[in-house]
Formats: structure tokens, C-alpha cells, sequence
């Protein structure tokens, strides 16, 4: 009997023992007071946070980052217009500023003091800042550079031939212009197989055979009709490419401008040709312009005028000089009109022209 009351007393007490976690446990249930949801809390911790309520707080941040970042965007957009805008704007105000200089071109020019006192009773220069926060630095206006009139924008108005004389003493008196970035031709270091290129006006046309037979690959003839030494600055540097290397270069111009133009005007634009393949590192070589026969007297006292000193020129730049001499007076050689060649000359200037090349090569 003993024993049965004492195992009877012990299950009650187990019963009571397991029966206490059970209702502790349920103590421990909350809720949130802002969401109204439930939440549990652990034992010995002081944090009553809900994870929906941190949640929800994190996206409202990053919309509100959002909304600033789009804000950002559109002034940013809003600028770009205004840029844009203005760049399609300057242009017309330009050419309306040089109609009205064509139109005043007999009303003196007002002195530096009238100038400057027209400057200072107009006020004085305010800066806008750019929407957006972005700031633009400060550049204090130079009175020098205010007056943006072409004072010589006639001149464009005359022909090529009154357009040539006095280009110098122009050029001398001319308002000075903002430095442009002058093209370049860029060439590799590393060896490899060489790169000839011939380039010049209509008197190469039909030599393509002769000069590119012998490497069709690294070789190139470029004819441009009626070209002026001008035009070849243009179009040398899209010729050469960067991984070329010391690529040969033969120029053949002159010719279908030495009759028109004055030669000052040749000699400028040879010089102009002259230091852009200086800078490049290319071997060059320049070719004389032909003589003809006939009654072109005029025509060839220019043409000796620029061989001789573009020799002279060759000579300074280190480049190459090669000289057709009379070759082309003989009978036959030249077509009907007197000034291109026949075909017949054209054989003998392809085959002069890849003796040359073979020449410089070697």
C-alpha cells in the first residue's frame, strides 16, 4: 500500500512539472502595435521589434532614394536640352551676324575705346547656374575676344583667282581664330610587311595595273578627280591605318589646279601637306608636276615655279623628290586637250611610277 501511494505522488508531481513550461511558454507570445500581428519574443531580450514593420521601412527608404534619383535624371535631361538647343541655335545667329557684317561692310569699324565704353553701359556679364546643383566654373570674359565679326567675309564673295592673291598679307591681318585639333596619321612601331600607297588628283587614273601587279595586297592607288593638294591632306589620314608600319607614301598632285590657282596658294597647301606626314613617321615621296607642250607657256612658268621649290622643300622635310622632267613634252603623250595624258603616257607614268616604288623599297 506504501508503495502505490508514493508512485501515485511522484506521477502527480511529474505531471505538475511539465505542466508549468507549457503555461510559461505562452507568456511569451506579443503583438506589434502598429501592424497588429503577432511576434515572438525571446527569453532574456529587450528587442519588442516586428520584422514586417522593419520591412516595410526599408522599402519606404528606397522609394524615397528612388524619387531623388529620378528628380536627378531629369534635370540632367533638362540641361541636355537646353545644350542641345543652344548648339542648334549659334549656328543661325553666326550666319545672321555675318549677312548683317556683308550688309555694314562700308560702315567703319567702331576703335577699342568705343568698344569698351559700349561694354561697360550695357552691364556687366551674370552667370546662370545649371539646374540640377551642377556648377559651372566661373571664366571671366576677355573684351579681346567679344568682337566675333569676319571682318574680311567679302573676300568669300570673289572667285577662286582674286580669292588666291595676297593670301599671305590676309592671313596676316585676320581676327585670330580658336586653335582646331589638326588631324594626324597614326602608324605601328611593330614590323611587318610595308604598306605602299599612292595617292593624288585624275592624272593617276588608269596606272592601277603597273604599280599594284607586283603586291596587290600591300598596295593601293587612290585617284581623286580633280583633287586639289588640299584635298589629299583630307583624305591621306583615312589611308593610312594605325597598324601600319613605316608604310610608303608617293604623292602625285598638282596638276589639275597649277593653271587656276595662284601659286602662293599651292605652295601653302603643299606646306600644310608637308608637315602632317612629317609628323607621321612614313617615308614619302613627292612627284613633280608634268610640263606639257604646246602653247601653255603660263602653265609651265608656274609649274617650274612650284617644282623647284618644292625640291627644296623635300630636301628640308628629308622626303623624297622625284622629277618628271620634259618626259611629257614628246609628241603622243598628251590627249586632244593638251593637259591629260593618253593612254600612252599613262603606261610610261604606271611604270615610272612602280620603278619608283621598287626603288624606295630597297
Amino acid at each position: 500500500m506504501v508503495a502505490t501511494r508514493v508512485k501515485a505522488i511522484v506521477r502527480k508531481n511529474v505531471a505538475m512539472q511539465t505542466e508549468v513550461p507549457c503555461k510559461h511558454a505562452a507568456v511569451q507570445v506579443s503583438g506589434c502595435r502598429e501592424c497588429l500581428s503577432l511576434s515572438l519574443v525571446l527569453e532574456g531580450s529587450g528587442d519588442t521589434s516586428c520584422v514586417r514593420c522593419d520591412q516595410v521601412d526599408d522599402l519606404l527608404s528606397l522609394v524615397a532614394e528612388l524619387k531623388e534619383e529620378v528628380e536627378r535624371l531629369r534635370s540632367i535631361r533638362e540641361c541636355e536640352r537646353e545644350t542641345d538647343w543652344w548648339a542648334h541655335t549659334l549656328p543661325s545667329l553666326g550666319q545672321g551676324q555675318q549677312m548683317e557684317a556683308l550688309q555694314e561692310a562700308e560702315v567703319p569699324l567702331p576703335s577699342c575705346h568705343q568698344a569698351g565704353g559700349d561694354l561697360r553701359d550695357g552691364g556687366e556679364w551674370i552667370q546662370v547656374p545649371a539646374q540640377g546643383g551642377r556648377r559651372i566654373p566661373s571664366r571671366s570674359p576677355s573684351p579681346s575676344q567679344l568682337p566675333l565679326l569676319n571682318r574680311y567675309g567679302a573676300l568669300e564673295l570673289e572667285d577662286r583667282a582674286s580669292e588666291d592673291q595676297g593670301v599671305d598679307e590676309v592671313l596676316s591681318r585676320e581676327v585670330p581664330r580658336p586653335s582646331q585639333a589638326a588631324p594626324r596619321i597614326l602608324t605601328s612601331s611593330e614590323k611587318r610587311k610595308r604598306r605602299v600607297i599612292v595617292v593624288g588628283d585624275s592624272l593617276l587614273r588608269g596606272t592601277e595595273g603597273p604599280i599594284c601587279r607586283p603586291d596587290p595586297s600591300h598596295r593601293e592607288v587612290c585617284c581623286l578627280s580633280g583633287a586639289r593638294v588640299k584635298d589629299i591632306t583630307r583624305k591621306l589620314p583615312g589611308l593610312v591605318q594605325t597598324s601600319d608600319y613605316y608604310p610608303l607614301l608617293v604623292v602625285q598632285v598638282g596638276s589639275d589646279e597649277i593653271a587656276e590657282r595662284n601659286p602662293k596658294a599651292i605652295k601653302r597647301d603643299f606646306r600644310a601637306l608637308g608637315r602632317l606626314v612629317e609628323r607621321s613617321g612614313a617615308q614619302a615621296v613627292f612627284s613633280s608636276v608634268p610640263s606639257v607642250a604646246g602653247k601653255y607657256t603660263e602653265r609651265n612658268r608656274k609649274t617650274h615655279l612650284v617644282n623647284t621649290w618644292l625640291r627644296d622643300c623635300c630636301h628640308w622635310w628629308h622626303f623624297g623628290f622625284f622629277d618628271h622632267g620634259e618626259v611629257y613634252t614628246a609628241p603622243g603623250l598628251l590627249a586632244t586637250d593638251g593637259v591629260q595624258l593618253s593612254q600612252r603616257g599613262k603606261r610610261i607614268l604606271a611604270h615610272e611610277m612602280a620603278g619608283l616604288i621598287e626603288r624606295a623599297l630597297n
